[in-house]
């Protein structure tokens, strides 16, 4: 392998978020062969021959990646530097990830396992698990198949990690938010607990008392309200036209991770807040709707061209921007017209101040449309 090509292998973090969705009954894996399959992926990372090329661990993770993946998976949010120096902690949390698009691919291969081996590597690899077998991909998935393969029927195997259910994960990543005051991705993964366990009175009682962490946490219009409680440091500066750019840009960036495979929800919560960021990830959102109809969207060209309009406060903020994208959405594995398009557009963004981060709130083209949202 040449070292451009070990470089474009390497990328395998680019495009990754964790996905998350439950486990049909026809396509049950073991920790066995999770275990197998993460232990492949190491073996056949790809190696650069560049210093500091911003890789980390043993399986190559990009820096980009560590904190979402760490957050989602335990509850703590860790540095590259932190994930590269414990590789245990590193193999707990690639397992993590990989079990969760494992039970995604069997089933996506009809329970094929050396499909649903191929799938996954292909998308650690790009992030997208139907370049599995195309020519510059297939070596590389061939050659992770070949790994795994050997650790099944190797008596050296790793230890399997233990499963944890999906359910349990979401609670304990759940009520570690609380701990943290960080509600919205408390709420976030407490519903998506209840969803995979409809009525648990314990995912329930989670949301009701997080809503109203949430709903005690918003200001009141009071005017007795103590001017020095106006000024705590406790509030976000007033966002600058520059901060507002930036994260529509990430946004804009993250798209493609959330409306495809892997359905990266960790960015919703990183930058969405409020109402949109429940309609995205709720059961029956924007992300559900794609899923469940077999549909997702690919992004070609994005790009801001000028700022029309900005304005903002210390915890609320609105910018126009004329915003070029080029969208396909397809269905079935065919491109749906009506929903595909080439064009610049004007789009305004609202963002709020989320316990002092600021994110987006919702965002419409100028003749009141919502973008990638339309799930009928």
């Amino acid at each position: 392998m040449g070292r451009k090509q070990a470089r474009q292998l390497s990328l395998s973090g680019l495009l990754i978020g964790v996905v998350l969705g439950g486990l049909p009954a026809q396509a049950q894996i073991s920790t066995v062969q999770v275990g197998a399959l993460v232990e492949a992926l190491r073996q056949a990372a790809p190696q650069t021959g560049i210093k500091n090329d911003g890789l980390y661990s043993d399986w190559q993770v990009l820096a980009g990646n560590i904190p979402r993946w760490s957050k989602a998976c335990t509850g703590q949010e860790l540095s590259a530097t932190q994930f590269e120096a414990n590789p245990a902690t590193a193999r707990s949390i690639v397992t993590c990830v990989i079990t969760d698009v494992l039970k995604d691919e069997y089933k996506a291969s009809g329970n094929d396992q050396s499909v649903a081996v191929r799938r996954t590597a292909a998308w650690w690899m790009t992030g997208d698990p139907n370049r599995y077998s195309n020519a510059q991909t297939a070596p590389y998935t061939e050659k992770v198949l070949n790994f795994y393969q050997r650790q099944l029927s190797s008596k050296q195997s790793p230890p399997a990690q233990p499963q944890e259910s999906a359910y349990d994960r979401y609670m304990r990543v759940g009520y570690a938010a609380v701990n943290q005051k960080d509600y919205q991705t408390a709420l976030i993964n407490f519903r998506r607990a209840l969803s995979e366990r409809p009525g648990n009175p314990y995912a329930t009682a989670a949301i009701r008392s997080v809503e109203g962490y949430i709903a005690r946490a918003r200001p009141t219009s009071s005017s007795a309200q103590p001017p020095a409680l106006a000024q705590s440091p406790s509030q976000a500066a007033p966002i600058t036209q520059d901060q507002a750019v930036n994260i529509i840009n990430q946004w804009l960036q993250a798209k493609q991770q959330v409306f495809a495979p892997p359905f990266n929800t960790q960015s919703v919560v990183a930058l969405t807040a409020g109402e949109l960021a429940t309609e995205l990830v709720k059961p029956d959102g924007t992300v559900a709707w794609l899923k469940k109809n077999n549909a997702y969207y690919r992004f070609g060209v994005q790009k801001i061209e000028s700022v029309e309009r900005f304005l903002a406060n210390r915890d609320k903020a609105t910018i126009e921007v004329r915003v070029t994208e080029d969208r396909t959405l397809y269905r079935n594995g065919k491109v749906d017209p009506s929903r595909t398009d080439f064009q610049t557009r004007l789009v305004r963004y609202s963002l709020q101040s989320d316990n002092g981060k600021w994110k987006i709130a919702d965002y419409k083209t100028a003749d009141g449309s919502t973008p990638e949202r339309t799930n009928q």
